[in-house]
């Protein structure tokens, strides 16, 4: 019998990867970069290619400007809003939410070709593999989704056979 210790040091944690993620912005102009650049650090965990995540950024702002272009000037608050984020293999979705559960109005627009303004969703149309509205627990707001092609296994991912047991 021996008194030594074997030294029991487990194997360092896998990080997972980021899979949702939320957060509230101010309702002024300035938050739209700001909601940017916080998409772009939860991209960068991610394994969105780069042109997806430059797409999620361009469509994120269209919505977010929206959000605080259009937000209602009554006595029930500014612009306030959410961006989720939900990351998966192969997809994206997020979501803009008014904080104060105001229902986003969508308005039959032709854009005037020397306009500097009213292109937003005709581009998030174009861009987005799916996008609209949507009604959560939180109230309701717009969505996008961006998706891409993720190649599979090389090999099935078999599970292994437990061990003592």
């Amino acid at each position: 019998m021996s008194n030594r210790i074997a030294p029991n040091t487990p194997e360092p944690r896998r990080r997972l990867p980021l899979r949702r993620c939320s957060f509230r912005f101010v309702g002024r102009p300035e938050s739209v970069k700001e909601s940017r650049d916080w998409l772009a650090r939860k991209l960068a965990f991610s394994d969105a290619p780069g042109q997806t995540a430059e797409n999620a950024l361009l469509l994120l702002s269209e919505l977010a400007t929206n959000n605080v272009q259009h937000a209602p000037t009554d006595s029930v608050g500014r612009g306030d809003f959410y961006i989720r984020a939900f990351l998966f293999h192969g997809w994206l979705r997020v979501e803009v939410l008014d904080a104060y559960r105001r229902t986003p109005r969508l308005r039959a627009v032709t854009p005037d070709a020397y306009a500097e303004s009213g292109r937003g969703l005709l581009l998030v149309n174009a861009v987005a593999s799916r996008w609209g509205r949507f009604q959560s627990l939180r109230g309701p707001g717009m969505f996008f989704e961006l998706r891409w092609h993720v190649p599979e296994p090389l090999a099935p991912v078999v599970p292994l056979p437990r061990k003592g047991r």
